[in-house]
């Protein structure tokens, strides 16, 4: 237990520092920007509970709007992830999940972790980047999302496939 939660420590602050060293600084277009911090919330493991995950999305969400300078984007954005996630995750993986550790291998199939990863980030993407445009630019914005939930579930996919070797 002690060592799942150094080990869950240690991805949040490598999480937190790829964002603002790498991601931040990465500009492939207007269209994408890869908030790939969101990672952190999807990969916990299964059992989290629903007030841990909107406490541990609200804390990623402050370090985060603390590194970007976004007073509140994030806060919002990652903390609705955190209540979102056991409703997408029942939707997405149904009753495999519930025998697993993480939300991603064994019993869960890549399709499923797919679909669960790809709602929750556009639903954080969507968040994000309208409260930042706050409604103007409409479809600069959509394209946007659209883009950067792409782009976002492509590193998740990644990171997902690194601790499925890691820990299997």
């Amino acid at each position: 237990m002690m060592q799942r939660t150094i080990e869950y420590i240690l991805f949040f602050v490598a999480v937190v520092l790829l964002q603002s060293l790498l991601f931040d600084n990465l500009v492939l277009t207007r269209y994408v920007v890869p908030l790939y911090y969101v990672v952190f919330m999807l990969l916990l493991p299964v059992g989290t509970g629903r007030m841990a995950l909107l406490l541990l999305g609200a804390a990623l969400g402050m370090v985060m709007d603390t590194t970007m300078g976004t007073p509140g984007l994030n806060v919002i954005a990652t903390a609705a992830v955190g209540f979102a996630r056991p409703v997408v995750m029942n939707i997405s993986m149904g009753k495999d999940v519930q025998h697993e550790k993480v939300p991603f291998g064994g019993a869960i199939d890549d399709k499923a972790f797919l679909l669960y990863a790809t709602i929750l980030v556009a639903l954080h993407q969507s968040l994000f980047f309208g409260f930042e445009s706050l409604g103007s630019h409409f479809f600069f914005t959509v394209g946007k999302i659209v883009c950067s939930t792409l782009v976002t579930v492509g590193l998740v996919w990644i990171t997902a496939g690194l601790f499925r070797r890691i820990t299997h």
